[in-house]
């Protein structure tokens, strides 16, 4: 198969191609055998820049024996941008997503609260969901603190 793309198309795909290698080995200490696919990807699409004219932005590096970015590529390329917003974006919803499971928990127990009655279980979500996002949206961090919880009594 034979696709045709222009070299404005070539960039974004670059881009769009490290922002998923990025989410898949970013937070890794070593890749294991199942990125050998993704990896493999990677270089066949790096391997044409210089026939699309961006020998300027990917490189062959010898001493790691495959493609990679160069400093211009990283330079001028809004990918940090796009994943700036999404760690962002994640790391809020993560933390409110915890802290309202959390406090259902604590306050109405668990599962068995959400299989007797899923819709008023929900509704509780929600409104410490909106207590959270109100909290951070007016706040950030400000407020947060770590305590420890202390041990539970034994009778």
């Amino acid at each position: 198969m034979k696709i045709n793309i222009t070299k404005d198309e070539y960039r974004s795909l670059i881009d769009m191609i490290y922002i998923a290698d990025w989410v898949l080995t970013s937070y890794k200490s070593e890749d294991g055998p199942e990125m050998n696919k993704y990896k493999e990807v990677v270089q066949k699409f790096y391997a044409l820049a210089k026939d699309m004219g961006m020998e300027n932005i990917i490189k062959f590096d010898e001493e790691l024996n495959g493609y990679s970015e160069t400093q211009e590529f990283d330079d001028t390329s809004e990918c940090h941008q796009f994943i700036d917003e999404y760690d962002n974006d994640s790391f809020w919803e993560r933390l409110i997503q915890q802290l309202t499971t959390r406090d259902l928990q604590e306050k109405f127990g668990g599962k068995e609260t959400r299989d007797k009655d899923p819709d008023k279980y929900f509704e509780r979500y929600a409104a410490i969901e909106a207590k959270y996002m109100t909290e951070f949206q007016e706040n950030d961090l400000d407020n947060l603190t770590i305590r420890k919880r202390k041990p539970a009594l034994i009778n």
